[in-house]
């Protein structure tokens, strides 16, 4: 969504507490039970980490009220999200740290979570991650076997069955 460049006026909305992955069309979904949203974005810092806040802007200052009301403290992916009133100006949403994002992403380095992984695999993919923390060596034989890519979340279950069976991964 385009950056809005409005002074406050009582219908923009602070969000804290989000998920490190969260998107605006997830923010966007979350917030629209309060009322027709105008624009919604995540922040980034200037290095294109999510910053775990967002801005929301509402149609109306009743219904960016109702949001404070309604929603501060509900949940969104296990995390407890602050929902206040956003003071000052709306935050730059075309930041370089979003460019920078969005560009780690295009290059196949984005930081975005898997969506809708299997049981087997989630349990697969952990076992693998903490392999690896267990000492160089055994992060170096992950990356041996796996390949180019590293992230046992990118791998499927029969190669980390493989791995597991073949190293003896708890």
């Amino acid at each position: 969504m385009a950056n809005q460049a409005v002074e406050a006026d009582g219908r923009g909305v602070y969000v804290g507490g989000l998920p490190k992955h969260a998107e605006w069309q997830e923010l966007k979904d979350h917030f629209k039970t309060a009322g027709e949203i105008e624009f919604c974005d995540v922040l980034y810092s200037d290095w294109g980490e999510p910053k775990g806040v967002g801005y929301v802007r509402y149609k109306t200052e009743a219904e960016a009220l109702g949001a404070i009301a309604a929603l501060n403290e509900t949940s969104m992916d296990g995390r407890t999200l602050k929902v206040a009133a956003w003071t000052g100006k709306p935050p730059n949403t075309n930041s370089q740290g979003k460019m920078m994002y969005q560009m780690w992403a295009w290059y196949g380095g984005g930081k975005k979570r898997p969506r809708n992984m299997d049981p087997e695999k989630t349990k697969l993919v952990d076992r693998v991650k903490t392999y690896q923390r267990g000492s160089p060596e055994q992060k170096e034989t992950w990356y041996s076997f796996c390949g180019e890519v590293k992230d046992p979340a990118r791998h499927d279950v029969p190669k980390l069955q493989e791995f597991c069976t073949t190293y003896g991964v708890p």
